[in-house]
């Protein structure tokens, strides 16, 4: 547990972390995500309305050196919208937590000053309630600062150091903060003036614990750790010594000639942990770089306009209603116009923040927008599988913002991949795909970012999308089955009637003329003009017609021409025979390397046929052109004339029909369409067996 947790934070190649698959694939909580989008509105909210409140009955709010209004502001801006975008991260859960905290500990305290000082002056400065929010604003603050400025220390980067003492130091240093923070206030009346100096005490004890849980971090930890967290260290050292100077400039600050007050704390320190966090993220991969760039870019910044937009409107209103900056009467005023311009601004927001939400989070907003892109892709129905596989995991990819997407199909026992976007994913979210009980693969979705779980709506996008792949990969599995036996039983009907067309042609028929030859021999041997020479002549006519008969019908069995001279041969044999008045130029290009299966090249050769004779008839062409190749594991069927083409919707008469179904029966596709330069174009493509 030790190497883990001092390894530092990054990918699991850099640190050596064994990586908690069935954590990441979890479900966000709804308090998680609560936390995220509620803590920055509710701190800043907070700050902003202290801030007001106590910028109109004081305008000295902007120099004064006392109450450090305008820096928690920042404070509660920063710390909030940091710690929100590392919430839900489990390597960074401690400091989020601890910078959530802070951001809403400052927004507190900004708001109390406001409220205080506004009873201050409604009731008096000694009143009651003045007194109270007086002592709440000095216990928020004091609570804020030894928060940020010790035990958000000892949990950077990962929580607090591995092991039970260093969590019980832990808790003894928040502990000792909130008592400091509760006796800072004894010279406000709670406690008696002897313990004024317990709070240094306490809080050079809570340093000590902090500035060992550093050392002990740095010694133990790897090169990456100290990597990413020397810049927060370093700010840390130098702004606690920065703090006590400011606050006991009798014992330090005369000393060193420095002339601080806490404020300077307050606007330095929550940029600054910002600051180095972000250095830590961006150059040596704390947590993770696009995780946290995405919910800063999505919430942060949206946050931070408005709150931007409510303040200068504010000031502006004021600013142009008097001639001070700030006067009490104009305060509501600025306040509802500063308030309408933010209302005015939220389906603005709303539009910005879904747009960024689509593009780094992915369509979970709109999930039928999805499925409606997935189904007018497929909607033409000529694709191949591979293409319908290729189509459904880059349509998952995009949707969810994955860097990888598999689709795995069943075949017998074991699992085969038919698509995949990138590499394999390693861990993420496994999809079953079932459809009517029957299991057909799995869907493998990556992780948008490493620790990144998807949530709830990216859960439901995901299922309702696997459900739509499920009936696709059963529907092609149908048609594959359908198309195969399709093909089966034309060759058997091939095989069949050629074996029919063979039994008579030499057998049958051979023993029809024989009985034929032996009546007439019989008839030859009787008295002519007898009853019986007139009956064996009748019988030796019909044996004669019987026999002739069944050689026409074994010839109309046996396979077309195409099987004996090949379809190359009897498609320029039929050419030749072709006569009519007006017949156009028909040029032959056949470039067929082997011989095709019987089913094939017969359904080939009806289809030019019936191609050709509606040339013949309807074209009222000069010149046709006819293709047939076998290229790329196809074979191609292409037949051009240039004469007066389709109409703008034609109606498949029983040629066409019969065109298409022979092909399509074969697992091919069929194309009729009119030519760009007039003129009509047939194009046939059957995927040819190996």
């Amino acid at each position: 547990m030790t190497a883990t947790r001092l390894g530092g934070v990054g990918t699991p190649e850099e640190t050596g972390w064994p990586v908690d698959r069935s954590a990441v694939v979890a479900r966000s909580r709804w308090p998680a995500r609560a936390a995220r989008f509620g803590s920055p509105v509710l701190a800043v909210g907070a700050a902003v309305v202290g801030w007001v409140l106590f910028g109109d009955t004081d305008p000295s709010v902007y120099t004064d050196t006392y109450w450090p209004v305008r820096e928690l502001l920042s404070a509660a801006v920063a710390f909030s919208i940091g710690g929100a975008a590392l919430l839900g991260y489990r390597q960074a859960r401690w400091p989020a937590a601890a910078l959530v905290i802070c951001g809403l500990l400052a927004g507190c305290a900004v708001l109390f000053a406001g409220l205080w000082l506004q009873a201050a002056f409604a009731f008096g400065r000694l009143s009651d309630t003045a007194h109270l929010l007086f002592i709440a604003n000095g216990v928020v603050t004091d609570l804020f600062i030894g928060l940020s400025l010790i035990v958000l220390i000892q949990i950077f980067p990962d929580g607090p150091l591995p092991g039970r003492v260093w969590r019980v130091l832990l808790g003894v240093s928040a502990g000792l903060v909130a008592m400091a923070a509760i006796n800072n206030q004894s010279d406000y009346g709670i406690f008696g003036w002897y313990w004024a100096f317990l709070s240094p005490a306490l809080f050079t004890v809570t340093w000590l614990i902090t500035l060992s849980s550093l050392v002990i971090r740095w010694r133990r930890g790897s090169g990456l750790l100290r990597a990413q967290t020397a810049g927060f260290a370093a700010v840390a050292l130098i702004m606690f010594p920065v703090h006590v100077m400011a606050t006991f400039p009798g014992w330090l600050g005369d000393v060193i000639a420095l002339n601080l007050h806490p404020g300077v704390v307050f606007a330095v320190w929550p940029p600054a942990v910002v600051i180095t966090i972000a250095i830590a993220v961006r150059k040596y991969h704390l947590y993770d770089l696009p995780l946290v760039l995405r919910r800063v870019v999505v919430y942060g910044g949206l946050t931070i306009a408005l709150t931007a937009l409510f303040i200068g409107v504010y000031v502006a209103v004021l600013t142009m209603l008097s001639d001070e900056f700030a006067t009490a009467r104009y305060r509501w005023i600025a306040v509802a116009l500063a308030t309408a311009a933010v209302l005015v601004a939220e389906p603005t927001r709303r539009r910005i923040q879904a747009r960024m939400e689509r593009r780094y989070l992915g369509e979970r907003g709109d999930p039928l927008a999805v499925l409606a892109r997935l189904h007018t892709t497929l909607s033409n129905g000529d694709e191949d599988d591979n293409t319908v596989y290729a189509t459904i995991t880059a349509t998952v990819a995009h949707a969810v913002r994955s860097p990888t997407v598999s689709l795995a199909l069943q075949h017998g026992p074991r699992l085969e991949t038919v698509s995949v976007t990138d590499a394999e994913p390693e861990g993420g979210l496994v999809l079953p795909l079932v459809y009517r009980g029957e299991k057909l693969g799995e869907m493998r979705v990556g992780q948008r970012t490493p620790g990144e779980s998807y949530g709830r709506a990216d859960r439901a996008l995901l299922d309702e999308l696997a459900n739509q792949t499920s009936a696709l990969v059963y529907a092609l599995r149908r048609d594959s089955e359908l198309q195969a036996t399709r093909r089966k039983a034309l060759d058997a009907v091939a095989e069949e009637r050629a074996r029919l067309g063979r039994d008579l042609h030499d057998g049958i028929a051979p023993l029809l003329a024989g009985a034929g030859l032996t009546a007439e021999a019989l008839r030859r041997g009787m008295t002519p003009g007898t009853p019986d020479e007139q009956d064996a002549e009748r019988l030796a006519s019909r044996l004669r017609n019987a026999s002739t008969e069944i050689r026409r019908l074994a010839h109309g069995l046996q396979p077309q021409p195409v099987d004996d001279r090949g379809l190359e041969t009897a498609l320029a044999d039929y050419i030749a025979t072709l006569d009519a008045p007006d017949m156009p130029a028909i040029r032959l290009d056949a470039d067929i390397a082997g011989p095709l299966p019987p089913g094939m090249a017969q359904a080939a050769y009806l289809v030019v046929l019936e191609a050709l004779n509606n040339v013949v008839r309807h074209a009222h062409a000069q010149q046709c052109d006819l293709t047939v190749a076998v290229q790329s594991g196809e074979l191609i069927i292409r037949v051009a004339d240039n004469g007066v083409g389709l109409g703008q919707a034609y109606v498949s008469g029983v040629g066409i029909t019969s065109m298409r179904s022979r092909v399509q029966a074969l697992a091919g596709t069929f194309e009729l369409r009119t030519a760009p330069g007039g003129g009509t174009v047939l194009q046939a493509r059957i995927p040819v067996e190996p």
